[in-house]
């Protein structure tokens, strides 16, 4: 962090005096996070991995990260004659389960099937996994499989029915957890539709009472034919996405997804919608994404909603076949982090998006989550830039950490000041960035700068 005393330049304090103080703070603030709030950490995954979930359990204080691309490769180059675009695909997944104390990984009890591209979220202390796919078929994954971390088991509770079959998406629960909700992705084809605009749900204690009678006597009731589960529809996304998150506030009345791509694997996002879930209404947010990007962490964390890094596919890719760039600018990463703020007033409240620090690497494709008891976000893994020799976008094993606990709590805004930080990816035009600090901030540091003025006088 910047120190104190090194704010005490002349140049500082003649813009205090001309009324330059909310601009210099601003700047200080801007700058402070950008220089020492990333961070690669010392520690790494047990094995390189993409693709991947990481889920905060509060029962057990852990982060567990489940599943993934494994392939050291990662997304491999595929030379198929007679397809139109070029081809990736990740040679292997895992079926591993780890968790993470901020400091150090362990091994869990392997899932009961591997799977990546998949959803995660808890529900009544336990872990579920939702949707994914499998390789090579590169089918979907009808399995819905719970882990219970007080027993280190695992639990196949049913089947999400075929025609709710999803991959590359969200979930989220109520606020008493006792629904699992999955919104968005893409279906088994990724076409007719590409990407999907639905939201359903299934009920947390009748699957896990089922699968538990199961283990005495078969019992259908809440279940369809061929144990799937059973499906409450809910209200459609605005718009249809895949390669999504989806993340729930703190008190369980709202859930937010950002992003994505319409088509797969074109046409990114830069939208956001919120989900009131007692109302069954999603709302698209007043401002959209500085940055276009799917396949991006989304973490709530200090009632604040972080979009992290993404990627893109090149513009000539879809629009422009025969236009096609070279195979290592076909996945652009978007290397920022963006944070949904809300400012009120009397009339109305408003959500926009800000860009709050620059990602420092190309790298895309990981899982990030909040842990509260060192107040930092995580990213694990991820892929990286492209390896011309063996024609793919390797995996890593990287752990990187952005804390939140040295900045303020997003809350609600009520003084903004502009900084002009640079913000530029896959050729985009720099972006003005709004750093927010609140008046009362600026108040205290103002009189703070008047006193030493005076002092000094």
């Amino acid at each position: 962090m910047t120190s104190f005393t090194s704010f005490l330049t002349t140049t500082t304090l003649l813009a205090l005096a001309f009324g330059g103080i909310a601009t210099s703070v601003a700047a200080a603030t801007a700058e402070e996070t950008s220089n020492t709030n990333w961070e690669v950490l010392d520690v790494n995954l047990p094995t390189p991995l993409s693709d991947n979930t990481a889920t905060y359990i509060k029962s057990t204080d852990m982060i567990y990260i489940a599943g993934g691309c494994n392939s050291p490769k990662g997304n491999t180059y595929v030379d198929v004659d007679g397809l139109e675009l070029d081809f990736f695909l990740c040679e292997s997944d895992s079926q591993r389960l780890y968790s993470f104390d901020g400091t150090t990984f362990t091994r869990m009890a392997d899932m009961p099937q591997p799977r990546y591209r998949h959803a995660a979220v808890v529900a009544q202390n336990k872990l579920w996994l939702i949707g994914g796919r499998t390789i090579p078929e590169d089918t979907v994954i009808a399995e819905v499989d719970m882990y219970d971390p007080l027993t280190n088991e695992w639990t196949t509770v049913g089947k999400i029915p075929e025609e709710y079959s999803t991959s590359d998406n969200g979930a989220f629960t109520n606020a008493g957890e006792t629904k699992v909700y999955v919104v968005g992705g893409y279906s088994p084809t990724y076409y007719n539709p590409d990407a999907l605009a639905i939201t359903f749900s299934f009920d947390v204690e009748a699957a896990v009472a089922v699968a538990e009678a199961e283990a005495v006597v078969v019992d259908l009731s809440e279940k369809g034919s061929d144990g799937d589960l059973v499906i409450t529809r809910h209200a459609d996304l605005n718009t249809q996405r895949g390669d999504i998150h989806a993340v729930t506030s703190t008190d369980g009345k709202k859930a937010y997804v950002a992003g994505g791509a319409s088509s797969y694997p074109c046409e990114p996002l830069s939208s956001s919608e919120v989900y009131d879930i007692d109302a069954d209404e999603w709302t698209k947010t007043d401002g959209d994404l500085l940055l276009a990007r799917f396949d991006h962490g989304l973490v709530y964390a200090k009632d604040g909603v972080y979009a992290i890094g993404g990627e893109v596919s090149h513009p000539q890719q879809c629009a422009a076949p025969e236009l096609v760039p070279p195979l290592s600018a076909q996945s652009l990463a978007v290397q920022d982090v963006e944070l949904l703020l809300s400012s009120s007033s009397d009339a109305e409240q408003q959500q926009t998006w800000e860009a709050i620090i620059d990602i420092p690497e190309f790298r895309f494709r990981f899982s990030a989550e909040y842990y509260p008891s060192t107040e930092t976000i995580y990213a694990f893994g991820g892929q990286t830039s492209f390896n011309d020799e063996c024609k793919c976008f390797p995996t890593s094993d990287e752990v990187t950490a952005l804390s939140l606990s040295t900045s303020s709590s997003p809350t609600t805004s009520t003084t903004t000041t502009t900084t002009t930080t640079t913000n530029t990816t896959n050729g985009e035009e720099p972006i003005d960035q709004e750093v927010v600090s609140t008046a009362s901030s600026v108040l205290f540091s103002s009189m703070i700068w008047i006193m030493i003025v005076f002092a000094l006088i």
